[in-house]
């Protein structure tokens, strides 16, 4: 029996590469297109916690359990393509646009934890996962563990391309 629906690919494979390279085509257009539009010098970055806020930068990379909501600053862009996953009780997210207002998708991420590399690309439909400037997206983390604090995290972390303006680089890129 096949697996039914989208899963991640593994990085030992090959269209782990091409989710990649798709993925940073898509940011380094957006990134072309703003430039170009606003006439602002613009970069690609790998995704790192501080362009969520500082908040996450002490925590290292960790998702928080539950609702994250985030609109992103004007002339910034997110494209996220993967997750990296350490933590066995993680075993789902739920992704919306807005502020929970249109579901997008689940990916159940689980299975990537017995991936050698722990870390998967996305083979679903991934340009229905595109945020752009002032644009408000949330992701829902859900893990296994019963009466979790409010500040629980899961040992994982989302692998995204983010554009931005090169004044902006390592910093954050999102209102709240």
């Amino acid at each position: 029996m096949a697996l039914q629906g989208p899963v991640f690919a593994p990085a030992h494979r090959d269209e782990f590469y091409e989710i990649i390279g798709k993925r940073y085509s898509d940011a380094r257009a957006e990134a072309a297109k703003i430039a170009a539009t606003k006439g602002i010098r613009m970069a690609v970055e790998p995704f790192k916690p501080v362009h969520f806020g500082a908040t996450w930068v002490a925590r290292g990379y960790k998702l928080p359990t539950g609702d994250t909501e985030k609109t992103l600053l004007t002339n910034c862009a997110f494209f996220p393509y993967g997750i990296l996953q350490l933590d066995t009780t993680f075993d789902y997210m739920k992704w919306y646009e807005g502020a929970k207002t249109e579901y997008i998708g689940d990916w159940f991420v689980l299975p990537v934890t017995y991936y050698e590399e722990k870390q998967g690309a996305y083979k679903g439909n991934l340009d229905h996962y595109n945020f752009r400037g002032d644009e408000t997206f949330t992701f829902t983390v859900h893990d296994t563990v019963v009466g979790s604090s409010p500040d629980h995290e899961v040992n994982a972390w989302l692998l995204a391309f983010v554009a931005l303006p090169a004044t902006l680089k390592e910093s954050k890129i999102t209102t709240a």
